[in-house]
């Protein structure tokens, strides 16, 4: 062997940090983010795949149950589970959601008042970024929280999701359109642990920006968390009793009304699909986007 020669069947470790799958800003490591954590530094990167393999086999075991629905009877066993686990995973996360806004908006009404931000601003991050910093230290110290939130929601959500479902389309006679829907609504709830969190950061740190008063700040970002989920819960509530209705009357009515009640049965699955699967989403990314542009427009000018 030469001097020169490589050795063979070596195998490459990645020894790549989980840290730098994450934007920079969401990084503990970011600096910005870091002055906030204290000890909430050491905490550890969330792990995705658990989730995605949970997720990856109710869509499997969902899309089986449209050929074969004793699949889905059998993947729905755990529904007595979820009825006790999901309500207490609630609890604790919108404890999580409340301490993460109170947090965001205590940290930027403490760099407004000490007429700080001219400094953040004189580095390279951008002020969109820094402000997404401000969250991301708000989310780390309810991380190790979130991420058991999540899986609970990724293991125990869809059977309950099913069960909500069920109760008004039939599995057996609706055909695909239901587990179509189911599918889409579970990973609807998913993205929602994700973007909420930001959400009510982002309202956090907007409200600290203009309410330099700590204590002020903190007590409204908190009022705004609960505002939000009584607004949701109270739409979709109305909505469902709406979608019930029309599919009783599509179901009784007589040759003569049958347009009238499917028009009716049309508007309320449309209004569902905008209430329960497109605003819990699209709400908190555009809440997100446009405070963000606002408080750099702002912050800009002054």
């Amino acid at each position: 062997m030469t001097a020169n020669a490589k050795p063979q069947n070596l195998i490459e470790v990645d020894d790549r940090s989980p840290m730098d799958a994450l934007p920079y800003w969401a990084r503990a490591t970011n600096p910005i983010v870091r002055r906030h954590l204290g000890l909430y530094w050491r905490t550890l990167p969330p792990e995705f795949e658990p989730i995605l393999y949970t997720s990856g086999f109710w869509v499997l075991a969902l899309l089986a149950g449209i050929v074969f629905p004793f699949v889905t009877d059998l993947a729905t066993t755990v529904i007595v589970v979820s009825v006790l686990v999901v309500p207490v995973g609630i609890v604790f996360y919108l404890r999580a959601l409340f301490s993460i806004a109170a947090n965001s908006a205590a940290a930027m009404a403490d760099e407004i008042r000490n007429n700080t931000m001219q400094l953040l601003m004189s580095t390279p991050m951008s002020l969109e970024q820094i402000f997404l910093g401000k969250v991301a230290s708000a989310i780390w110290r309810k991380m190790d929280d979130l991420i058991l939130i999540v899986q609970g929601a990724a293991i125990f959500g869809p059977p309950l999701i099913i069960m909500h479902y069920a109760g008004l389309f039939p599995l057996r006679e609706s055909g695909p359109v239901t587990y179509i829907l189911i599918i889409i609504m579970s990973i609807t709830a998913l993205l929602r642990l994700v973007l909420e969190p930001l959400m009510f950061g982002m309202v956090g740190v907007g409200i600290g920006a203009f309410v330099p008063f700590r204590a002020i700040a903190v007590t409204s970002s908190v009022a705004w968390v609960a505002f939000y989920f009584v607004l949701i819960n109270m739409l979709q509530h109305l909505n469902l009793q709406f979608l019930a209705a029309a599919l009783d009357g599509a179901r009784e009515a007589s040759e003569l009304a049958a347009q009238t009640a499917n028009l009716r049965l049309a508007v309320a699955l449309g209004m569902m699909v905008v209430i329960e699967l497109a605003l819990p989403v699209a709400l908190p990314y555009a809440l997100i986007r446009g405070i963000s542009g606002l408080l750099a427009r702002q912050l800009r000018a002054s």
